[in-house]
């Protein structure tokens, strides 16, 4: 009998576990320097993160991967808007005891990776097509989909709590940041104000990390797509590092003094205008 192909399955875990390694060495610092109790933008705390990782580990990547397509329509929640999705967080917020502490957090968070080891060592490259339920922006997909989301949620969810350490490292792969922005640069499309799309018009997203690339918004016929590489002749250049696109999406900072300040280079500050109307996200 034929071994079942692991190939993809196993680039897509490995790139997991190194995200989980990183996170580790967040916390261990943080246990080190009993740092749990700072601030994490305006209403976490660096504590909140591992309870926050584990309930997404448990009850989107995992308990999506165990009921694949028997996922029961009654429980098919689909978080697709913002204020959807913060609900949903404060909902499970609210669910944990408030005398909880951080080692038992982290304790869920060990037993919610665990889980997910456990599915995928009895997966192979044609699990990955399996139909899944994937609440946030997406509905059905694949167990590609609520893998990919597991390693893109991680890397934002390192790279936030990184920023607010104040720290630089560690790096996650290229191939990793290039998934993860790969991810979000997705969304703009998906929010064209389509109103404002009088011609054609096209952006480069360029990013200055080592081996990650850039991506290509064009927009024509009042639709927008999204490809991987530089367009040819843009309306618009964005360069940046995925820290600075991280702290802009995440509100961290203002984009407005990211571009003063140098951290995002424009090419053209009326491009830059018309980008603002077609994507007002």
């Amino acid at each position: 009998m034929p071994t079942q192909k692991r190939d993809q399955l196993e680039t897509l875990t490995a790139q997991i576990e190194e995200m989980w390694a990183h996170q580790d060495t967040l916390f261990t610092h943080l246990n080190e320097t009993n740092g749990w109790g700072q601030k994490h933008g305006p209403d976490w705390t660096f504590a909140d993160v591992p309870y926050h990782l584990a309930y997404c580990n448990r009850d989107i990547v995992v308990r999506g991967l165990e009921l694949g397509p028997d996922y029961p329509e009654a429980e098919q929640e689909l978080l697709a808007s913002l204020e959807a999705l913060n609900a949903w967080n404060a909902r499970k917020f609210g669910e944990r005891p408030s005398d909880q502490t951080v080692a038992q957090s982290l304790g869920q968070l060990a037993n919610s990776r665990q889980a997910i080891r456990r599915i995928t060592a009895r997966m192979n490259d044609a699990d990955l097509a399996r139909p899944c339920w994937q609440p946030v922006f997406m509905g059905w997909g694949t167990a590609t989909n609520l893998l990919m989301f597991c390693l893109t949620h991680d890397w934002s969810e390192f790279t936030q709590l990184r920023i607010h350490m104040g720290l630089s490292e560690p790096t996650p792969s290229p191939a990793i940041t290039q998934a993860y922005l790969g991810a979000m640069l997705s969304f703009f499309p998906m929010f064209l104000n389509s109103e404002a799309a009088n011609g054609p018009f096209t952006t480069v997203m360029a990013f200055t990390d080592p081996d990650v690339g850039a991506w290509t918004i064009e927009v024509a016929d009042g639709a927008a797509s999204l490809s991987y590489g530089a367009g040819e002749n843009p309306d618009l250049v964005l360069m940046q590092s995925s820290e600075i696109f991280e702290k802009s999406f995440r509100g961290i900072h203002n984009p407005a003094d990211a571009i003063q300040s140098g951290e995002v280079q424009v090419s053209n500050l009326e491009s830059l205008a018309t980008f603002g109307q077609l994507f007002p996200m």
